[in-house]
């Protein structure tokens, strides 16, 4: 006996989207887990112990030359070595495996469930790193102007420089987060490709006195720090000389005040529009991505 079919079916009800307060929380809880992540572990002592190598200069220079200038060891430690040699290779290793990691540890699953859309997802992650890489970079670089200027009571300025070298810093490094999260996305032999970019365009690019170096970071920040901070120092016969306009090779012989240059506004637009769209390009991946977990082989 077959029973009959009603003549019309209720219609299908769609699930209905979770409440944004729900979303909220689950992206907080995830933001908070990531940095607890990010607070232990190898990598974070690995980091930490790299971040303080200016700071220990500073004292055994200081200790080993008692002549030496506060100012030529500020800009050698704090405006080269940190910006050129630490804060890319910072965002590498913690921006490049938001999502690779997971996979990795078999973990995206558990993610994947949270109430919690991809491209969100992959923003909060981004976030959480940003944040870790961003505090290292601050400390490293506080920690180097009190090893500088400690006991320079002539130094008045000393607070004030620190201060927009953080500013600086910070922006850099978070621009290179956001750049080394969509190079994540892109390639899986990340650590390789973010080397290869730190050594090609932040390393040779930028350093060559060409329009080439628009496309690299840290040529913006440089711009920022030399139009905010002066780096004349003394030189031979009672001259003076700008270390940071010869060792960036910024023509201010006919162009003092580098008119031909990007303003200080334009830098800032630049770093923060183009981590915008690497987020929002990364994000859009992450959306259209499938992604797949690593099982064990059964044997």
């Amino acid at each position: 006996m077959t029973l009959p079919m009603p003549e019309n079916p209720p219609p299908a009800v769609a699930a209905a989207p979770p409440p944004r307060c729900n979303v909220l929380r689950s992206a907080y809880a995830l933001y908070t887990f990531t940095l607890r992540q990010h607070r232990h572990g190898k990598r974070w002592l690995i980091m930490a112990g790299l971040m303080l190598l200016p700071a220990l200069l500073a004292i055994l220079t200081r200790a080993t030359e008692s002549g030496v200038f506060g100012r030529v060891l500020e800009f050698d430690l704090a405006f080269m070595f940190i910006p050129q040699g630490l804060l890319p290779l910072l965002a590498l290793v913690y921006a490049s495996g938001i999502l690779h990691d997971e996979q990795e540890q078999q973990t995206i699953t558990y993610l994947l469930l949270r109430p919690v859309s991809r491209p969100l997802l992959y923003v909060v992650k981004l976030l959480a790193a940003m944040t870790a890489a961003v505090v290292l970079a601050l400390a490293s670089t506080i920690l180097t102007y009190a090893a500088i200027y400690a006991g320079q009571i002539h130094q008045a300025d000393a607070p004030l420089r620190c201060l927009q070298a953080c500013l600086i810093d910070g922006l850099a490094v978070a621009t290179y987060c956001c750049i080394f999260g969509l190079l994540g996305l892109l390639t899986r032999r990340v650590l390789i490709a973010g080397i290869i970019y730190i050594a090609l365009v932040e390393g040779l690019l930028a350093n060559l006195p060409f329009a080439i170096r628009l496309i690299t970071v840290i040529y913006y920040t440089r711009l920022i720090a030399y139009r905010t901070l002066p780096f004349v120092v003394p030189g031979a016969f009672g001259s003076t000389r700008n270390i940071a306009a010869e060792a960036w090779h910024f023509h201010i012989s006919g162009d003092p005040t580098l008119s031909h240059d990007p303003h200080t506004w334009v830098c800032v637009a630049v770093l923060l529009g183009g981590g915008a769209l690497c987020t929002a390009a990364a994000a859009l991946l992450c959306r259209n991505r499938e992604f797949y977990v690593k099982t064990p082989d059964k044997t």
